[in-house]
Order: C-alpha cells, then structure tokens, then sequence
C-alpha cells in the first residue's frame, strides 16, 4: 500500500493538476469568446452598469433641445446662429365671416376652419437652422489721377457668387447681382445714391460666374473713401417679382490697400441673407375628392408694403394672380386672377378660384400666389377679363403690373408654413383650411 501510494500518489496529483489547469484555461477563453456562456454574462452586466451611468450622468441634461447645439462647418468656419430668415407665423387677428364656397356636384363640404397647423412650442424655428452662407467674389482696382488730364478710376469687378439659397418653388434660380455705390456722411449719418450698376441674369444655376466690371470715372481718393458698395443678389422671376437673395455692405475706408498699389485686389465676403416680407395675406384652401377639384378662397390682406414703383395709396390697385405650376418642370400650367380693386390698403377679395386637379396631380403641382397691383385705374376696368381669357399659358411675356409679393404652397415648396398648409388641406379633405401667410 505505501508503494502503491508513493509511486501512484505522485502520478495522480500530477493528472489533477494538470485537470485543473485545463479547466481554468477553458473558462478563461470561455468569458474571452463571443458566444459562450461567461462571454454573454459579462456583456450583460457591463451593458446594465452603462446605461445606469448614462441614466445618472444624463439627469441634469433631459431639457436639451437640438436647438441648442452649436452646429459648425469645416469649409466656411462658424456659421451665422442670429440670422433670421423669416419664418411665417400665422397673423394674430382672425378672419372675418367664413366665405361660402361653390357647391361642386352633391358633394357635401365640411364646415371650414382656422387651422393652427402647428403648436407654438413644438413649431420649428427656421432662423436657427444653419446654412451655408452665399460667398461673392469681387475685385477692387483703384487707379489714381496723374495730372491734370487724367482723373482717378475706380474698376468694380464682379466675378461670381457661390452657395445661393434655392427658390420658394421648385424652379431654377435665375441669379443677378445689383450694385450701387452710397456716399455715407459720417457725421450727419446720410446717404446719397451716387452709381448704380448691374449684371446679367444666368440661369439655371446657384454658382453663378460674372466676370463683369463696372468702372467709376473722376473718382478722387478723398471722394472714394467715404463710398459704400451696396451689393445684393437677386433672382428673377418671370412669374413674380424678383426676390431678394442676400445682401452685403463694403465701406472702401476699410479696405485700404486698393489705394496703396494700383494692382488688381481679389477678395471673397460672405453675403448676409436677405428675408424681404411685404405683408400677410389670409387663404383659404379646400380639395374635394370626388369632383377632383382645388378651390383657393382668397380672403384679404393686412400690413402691405408697397414698392417704390407705387407712389401713392391711390396708385394702388391690387388684384391676387395664381398660377398653377408643374413641380417639376416650373412650368406654368393654368392661372386664374381676382377683380382688382382700387386705393385699397388693406384689400378683402373675398373670391374663390378653383383649379381641375386629380388626385394622383397633388403630389407634383404647386401654386404661385401673387399680390399684384394695376398700373391704373383706366386700364384695370378696360382689360377686366375672366380669369379663364387671361393670357395664353404658353406665353413667356412678362406682366407689365407691379408684383408687390408672393407665396408658394404645395408639396415641395420652401415654406414650413406653406407646407404645412398643404399637408393640412390633403389630410382634411372637404373641409376649408384658412392660414395667413407672409408674402416675400
């Protein structure tokens, strides 16, 4: 027996041991190996004890909004946070009495309303969304006097603008950039219109290259650096008037070094957006299914600002034109237009325009609504027309009234707020959704 045990004892703890060692080993690649028993129990409880740190570091931070994010970009450095690119809000007065519409067919419509579309605290605020702001490239040449003979030259080049905002509607920007030259009195603090100046239209384009320069004879020195660049990029429309797209101011007295060597100066500024709005008007939409018709209750206007072409209140003669577009093309498909009516400041329709539209067209059509103003009273009351006669569809023609402002509604437009309108008039069919809406 001691034998046995001292030969065998030996080989028997030998083989224990190395048992033991082994199953250590397989537990450790155990918990080290996807898929295993120790590896799944261990991902458990680091992901519990995760979520609980996060819960507990996430306690101070559960009011914060994506608002309140600072957002930059990596090509154009910060971008503009206090910009306001006016965003429409509905206008705090309510409509008067409801407008009765047609009756189409004996499709019963339903009672009409004021719709809210969205609550004013879950209602997106578009001036904090951040955009790539429009680049211009222009070159500065001053060329001073020598001698009596030769007086001193100011050469203007604009040679292109990058990044423009796209349009309310879906059509192609047709970009133009206007310069003037103000004279600013900086101690009187008044400004004087001395040059005006500007390009040629592209089109179908939001990069357009110039390439064009304006020079500015006898300027002195004295005189050019207490000059302003009031520049301002524009695109036209053929359908309405033409929107303001950005803007920029360049006082010369800062850039100094145009005067010290006659060379060519390149510099590149980023243009502040421009948000023009020219009053509110009040529409009321309704689509009715089954006589596959759109009617658009053109209601009133409040708070307009007329442009400098409309001199006096009794110069005034509004009138609402709406054109129906192809959201694809931009092309106009059909357009209708109320009665205009004359000296009146604060306009009330009060006319319903209906437009054929099947329901499979609701997704691609869009509607330009315009406040336009007659250029007089003699001419209005000659050419009242209905608005079926008005003009051929096809024409490319150019109104010769004044386009005071306009506003996009349909599926693709820029708008929240015109969106949103639309979204409520498909959602609610039968029914007249109302909404003021901001003209630009």
């Amino acid at each position: 027996m001691e034998n046995f045990f001292g030969r065998w004892g030996r080989i028997l703890l030998v083989v224990v041991g190395a048992a033991i060692m082994l199953v250590a080993v397989l537990l450790i690649a155990c918990f080290f190996t996807p898929g295993c028993l120790g590896y799944e129990c261990i991902r458990k409880r680091r992901k519990e004890s995760s979520v609980e740190s996060s819960r507990l570091k996430g306690q101070n931070k559960e009011n914060l909004k994506p608002t309140d994010v600072s957002y930059r970009s990596w090509r154009l450095g910060s971008l503009y946070e206090n910009s306001n690119n006016g965003s429409v809000s509905e206008c705090a007065e309510s409509p008067g009495n409801t407008i009765t519409t047609n009756k189409e067919s004996n499709e019963s419509i339903g009672t009409a309303f004021k719709s809210t579309l969205v609550q004013p605290e879950k209602q997106k605020n578009e001036s904090a969304l951040r955009e790539f702001p429009t680049e211009l490239t222009m070159s500065l040449q001053y060329l001073p006097p020598c001698g009596e003979k030769v007086t001193g030259k100011l050469v203007i080049g604009i040679e292109a603008l990058s990044g423009l905002p796209p349009k309310q509607y879906n059509c192609t920007l047709e970009p133009y950039v206007a310069l003037n030259i103000v004279k600013q009195s900086w101690s009187h603090r008044r400004r004087q219109k001395l040059h005006s100046f500007r390009t040629r239209s592209i089109r179908h384009s939001a990069s357009p290259i110039y390439r064009e320069t304006f020079v500015v004879a006898d300027a002195k020195p004295l005189e050019v650096k207490e000059w302003i660049l009031d520049i301002t990029a524009h695109d036209q429309d053929r359908y309405a008037n033409h929107t303001e797209l950005c803007a920029l101011k360049v006082p010369l007295k800062e850039v100094k070094m145009i005067f010290a060597s006659p060379e060519i100066h390149l510099f590149n500024y980023k243009m502040k957006p421009s948000y023009q709005e020219y009053g509110k008007i009040l529409l009321g939409v309704i689509y009715l299914p089954t006589a596959q018709k759109l009617t658009i209750n053109v209601m009133k206007a409040c708070d307009l600002k007329f442009p400098l072409t409309v001199e006096t209140i009794q110069n005034f003669n509004p009138y609402v034109r709406i054109v129906m577009l192809n959201g694809k093309l931009g092309r106009k498909i059909k357009k209708r237009r109320t009665k205009s009516l004359h000296a009146a400041a604060q306009p009330e329709f009060n006319e319903t325009l209906t437009f054929d539209i099947n329901r499979d067209q609701l997704d691609l059509v869009q509607f330009l609504v315009v406040l336009c103003s007659k250029i007089s009273v003699e001419e209005s009351t000659n050419n009242e027309q209905p608005s079926d006669d008005e003009g051929s569809v096809n024409s490319s023609k150019r109104s010769p009234d004044v386009f005071i402002g306009k506003v996009a509604l349909g599926k693709g437009v820029r708008g929240s707020t015109e969106r949103l309108h639309w979204f409520s008039v498909l959602q609610n069919p039968r029914k007249l959704v109302t909404v003021w809406h901001t003209l630009k």
